[in-house]
């Protein structure tokens, strides 16, 4: 009987880390974190300066 308890718990855990890593992709894929370009490095501190002074 503990036996099957084992085999249900691996299956739940399985589950989750699938259900887990599924989540990272869609979270990756709606937010992606791509570095900024020289373009947009150059008018952050261009902003910063005018707000500076």
């Amino acid at each position: 009987m503990s036996w099957i308890l084992l085999v249900l718990l691996l299956l739940i855990l399985i589950d989750v880390v699938r259900l887990h890593r599924k989540i990272d992709k869609l979270t990756q894929f709606l937010k992606p974190e791509t570095p900024p370009t020289n373009e947009e490095i150059e008018n952050m501190l261009i902003s910063q300066n005018h707000k500076i002074k």
